[in-house]
């Protein structure tokens, strides 16, 4: 068995058939506060992809989109911060809302504009890792534009999926 994080810490998840380290808080390069190790694992891994997709010189386009309430567009917003789109990402923190309403109404994740908290729903992340893990990378920069700022209705929440998935999954 390999160690991970701390000195002390050693552990290993199974998930799914695949062997994934238990990572010690700290040690993570996501903020992901879902709490169940199978569950982080997933979320983590939508971040990763959404992260690379970040990367994209067209997936960034979408950060020039969309205006935050400020005015601003969130690529100005990011400039002004000093910070990337993936940075950013590494900046929130990702809590599970399982038990709340929005889980309850088919939701993947929430938050609201500026928060730095995204909730996500991680019984849906688990299934949609086996179904379409694009669709949760992308909607986990839908959820990363809110924190940037952006308001909605308008733009619709369909409307700003349909975007990211336009720029950042082609």
């Amino acid at each position: 068995m390999k160690q991970y994080g701390n000195p002390g810490l050693v552990c290993l998840t199974l998930i799914a058939g695949i062997a994934t380290p238990a990572v010690a808080p700290g040690d993570a390069s996501f903020q992901v506060r879902v709490g169940h190790a199978g569950d982080a694992f997933w979320v983590r891994r939508a971040l990763e992809g959404a992260a690379r997709r970040l990367e994209d010189p067209r997936c960034r386009e979408v950060l020039s989109d969309f205006r935050g309430v400020h005015g601003r567009t969130l690529a100005e917003v990011l400039s002004a911060e000093g910070v990337s789109g993936p940075g950013h990402l590494r900046r929130l923190f990702f809590y599970s809302g399982e038990g709340q309403r929005p889980c309850r109404r088919d939701l993947l994740a929430w938050t609201t504009p500026g928060s730095r908290v995204v909730y996500v729903c991680p019984a849906r992340f688990r299934e949609g890792h086996g179904t379409s893990p694009a669709r949760l990378e992308a909607v986990l920069i839908h959820e990363m534009l809110h924190t940037l700022g952006l308001g909605e209705d308008p733009p619709a929440s369909g409307e700003i999926t349909a975007r990211v998935e336009a720029a950042c999954i082609g």
